[in-house]
């Protein structure tokens, strides 16, 4: 046993690393295949096709096709295009040619109406807080001088429309909202009796802020997050065996390989659904007024939060030690792995919040990263952090220690980028900053209707999914621009050391295929009413649901079968009978799951 963990450490060790082109040919794979998926799932909806769309293509482009891989895409592009031709064009309701003039209606403007929109019913004709005060105090004129049913015919404001809520710009509180039907209420109080509380008025801390908005489906980030999981299932399990290419492997020091961005991506992933927590605790509006005791409360909390994840943490390490089994000590450190990684990240970003009510949290990633790669620059530091030399305990983890900030920065982009897709679901309007100096409060055009019906916010949201899908596409560009740049200067990726590059390469990396997802979404996926909830497939939508428990399950099934067999020495026929069957029983065992939510 010993001579057999000896030489599975060997069998991971110096590692050299691919191409990054090499790495996205074979991602490329997820998108191609949910390409399959988004147009043969117009014909047919069954597990099977979920799990020969979106799980076997990638198991095959990291094995036996990995030499093949422009075959294997080639096929599945042509397979999703034959499909896509032979589609009813009657299933494509969004495409039915709009009379002139409905085109600018129907924009994504600042200054949109309603005369453009599929359901005028929901939006009347908007008017200026002072013509309805002003309709309102002339309806209550005339209707003391007259009787109360003649007036109720010839007032210029009805009833309903009276008591319809508008917004209007105060200057004193950017969230306060006036109810304007509420503005004529004293007027009509008679003697003897009590004036009825407006019970829609939002003054400033006269009652409740504006309700909060529905959210919409985004079966794009869904994707996203269950094939980033599914990469990461099929990866830790394929690596002990020779038929997965030794290059996608993690490197030894430097260089790029398919598992070190997996590691960057499963941060990146974490920081985008952090966002909604993080956004909801950095507008609270007591944070300035206690800010010492609302962040040691917000830090105590995440901690908290922090510990199932940490306590996986030190039980892999005692499972790991227990029983010899052949581990890579130059990935994390002696005794640290990445679940301490993946528990201390959030809580350190909570304790940048107040940093974040000044400064975006891109920009704050990108001093940290910068910071940590001038303290790499110490003469001696990189040395020491590569060679084997442990004399202590810190420095017997100096890898997991070392790479801590560079993960930082990674889960910061992904809560920046996150805050975008955030707008996304709840239908929020993007405003340019100087609009938002000048217009402290929601423009009248959005009426409080609008912002708890989740018809008009599902409508606004697909209306802004390509500008989502370019802004993503930009910030990969950008990326992508940038890890060039340091390839051309000689700064080589690390995953050992989390540098800038790999921070880059991992934003990249992320951001394309974000965009990716969302374009294919737009494109390809069901328009039909009822259908749009099918972009996702249900069997990704289950591994998504539960990803933490199906990555814990995935870890002790890679765990027994290590014991059971050795793994190293399994010729081809027989590590992909055992990649099928394991892939297969991961992605049954979430597909049972589905109902059910399991919080780790």
């Amino acid at each position: 046993m010993a001579d057999y963990k000896s030489a599975k450490e060997a069998f991971h060790a110096d590692n050299p690393g691919s191409s990054v082109h090499y790495i996205n040919l074979i991602s490329v794979t997820a998108l191609t295949g949910y390409a399959l998926y988004a147009t043969a799932s117009r014909r047919t909806q069954s597990w099977l096709l979920d799990y020969t769309t979106t799980v076997l293509p990638l198991l095959l482009a990291m094995t036996t096709m990995s030499s093949h891989l422009v075959l294997l895409n080639g096929v599945l592009v042509v397979a999703a295009f034959v499909f896509k031709a032979t589609t009813p064009k009657s299933w494509y309701p969004h495409r039915v040619t709009k009379p002139r003039g409905r085109w600018l209606a129907d924009s994504d403007s600042e200054d949109e109406g309603g005369s453009g929109r599929r359901t005028p019913t929901r939006r009347p004709k908007v008017k200026l807080p002072s013509q309805m005060v002003a309709e309102a105090n002339a309806a209550e004129a005339e209707r003391q001088s007259g009787s109360a049913s003649a007036s109720a015919l010839s007032s210029p404001v009805s009833p309903d429309e009276g008591r319809r809520r508008r917004v209007s710009p105060v200057p004193w509180d950017r969230g306060a909202v006036i109810d304007i039907g509420s503005l004529k209420a004293p007027l009509s109080s008679s003697p003897g009796k009590l004036d009825p509380p407006p019970t829609q008025t939002q003054l400033p801390d006269s009652g409740p802020r504006r309700p909060l908005r529905p959210r919409t489906y985004l079966p794009f980030l869904s994707v996203y997050r269950s094939h980033m999981m599914v990469m990461t299932v099929l990866a830790i399990l394929a690596v002990d065996f020779p038929v997965f290419p030794r290059i996608l492997g993690k490197t030894e020091d430097w260089g790029t390989g398919l598992m070190d961005v997996g590691v960057g991506s499963f941060v990146f992933s974490l920081g985008i659904v952090s966002s909604k927590a993080f956004s909801a605790t950095r507008k609270d509006k007591a944070f300035p007024a206690t800010r010492r005791n609302k962040m040691l409360a917000t830090l105590l909390g995440s901690l908290r939060r922090a510990l199932p994840v940490l306590a996986l943490g030190f039980v892999r390490l005692l499972m790991v030690k227990g029983v010899e089994y052949p581990e890579h000590v130059t990935e994390y450190g002696v005794h640290w792995n990445f679940f301490f990684t993946l528990g201390l990240v959030p809580a350190l970003a909570t304790a940048l919040l107040p940093l974040r009510r000044k400064y975006k949290w891109g920009v704050i990633a990108v001093a940290i990263a910068v910071l940590q790669q001038l303290i790499f620059a110490v003469p001696g530091l990189t040395p020491f952090l590569l060679n084997s030399h442990r004399p202590n305990i810190l420095a017997a983890n100096k890898e997991g220690l070392a790479s801590l900030a560079g993960y930082l920065a990674i889960f910061l982009v992904g809560l920046g980028i996150g805050e975008h897709i955030l707008m996304l679901s709840t239908g929020r309007r993007r405003r340019h900053s100087s609009l938002r100096r000048r217009e402290p409060v929601t423009s009248g055009n959005e009426s409080d209707d609008e912002f708890s019906d989740p018809d008009v916010v599902a409508e606004r949201a697909t209306r802004r999914r390509p500008e989502l899908a370019l802004e993503l596409a930009g910030y990969a560009a950008a990326s992508w621009f940038a890890l060039g740049a340091c390839n051309y200067f000689g700064w080589r990726v690390s995953r050992r050391l989390a540098n800038v590059p790999y921070v880059l390469w991992t934003v990249a990396y992320n951001a394309s295929y974000l965009a990716g997802y969302l374009f294919i979404e737009i494109w390809l996926s069901d328009p039909r009413p009822g259908h749009y909830s099918r972009a996702c497939p249900p069997l990704l939508d289950a591994v998504n649901a539960n990803g933490l428990a199906v990555f814990l399950l995935a870890n002790v099934g890679t765990g027994i079968i290590n014991v059971s067999m050795q793994t190293m020495f399994a010729p081809d026929w027989l590590a992909m009978a055992v990649l099928v069957l394991y892939s297969v029983a991961v992605c049954g065992i979430a597909w049972l799951l589905r109902g059910v939510r399991i919080k780790i």
